[in-house]
């Protein structure tokens, strides 16, 4: 019995730990496949964006946004407002991801971008952008350019 109860403890445990270090705050992320990168866009856009949701948009940033954390944290909400209004969110009126990627250089780093369309809560029309990732030394992907 004492057995089960502590097999039973170690397993929450490790639940808690792993769903606390999934979102880790900027961590990034290791696959840079252009299938996972778009997944990761597509996820973000729905999940964190439109839900108005900042934990997959803090884990994405580089290390080098640590220091404007308190900022973003506090004009998220503002931002969310003002561009899909006060009602809460679930899903798009209008969502298109593109199914190729763009590739370039920035500062001697790989970024691939995704371009994405979508529209929802009070805009009148759909808006463009794009989701674009930006690979650090570390080899990881983080969040370039925010929608």
């Amino acid at each position: 019995m004492r057995l089960i109860v502590s097999l039973i403890t170690i397993s929450s445990i490790m639940l808690f730990s792993i769903s606390a270090s999934a979102l880790e705050r900027f961590a990034g992320i290791e696959d840079g496949s252009d299938a996972n990168l778009k997944a990761v866009c597509k996820g973000y856009m729905v999940n964190s964006y439109l839900k108005n949701d900042p934990e997959l948009f803090f884990h994405l940033l580089p290390k080098s946004m640590k220091k404007m954390e308190a900022m973003l944290e506090k004009d998220w909400p503002d931002g969310h407002l003002k561009r899909f209004g006060a009602e809460p969110l679930t899903e798009y009126d209008f969502f298109e991801i593109d199914d190729e990627l763009r590739e370039s250089i920035y500062k001697g780093h790989p970024v691939k971008s995704i371009s994405i369309k979508y529209q929802a809560g009070v805009m009148k029309r759909y808006r463009g952008s794009s989701c674009s990732f930006e690979q650090f030394e570390d080899k990881r992907w983080y969040l370039a350019q925010k929608p």
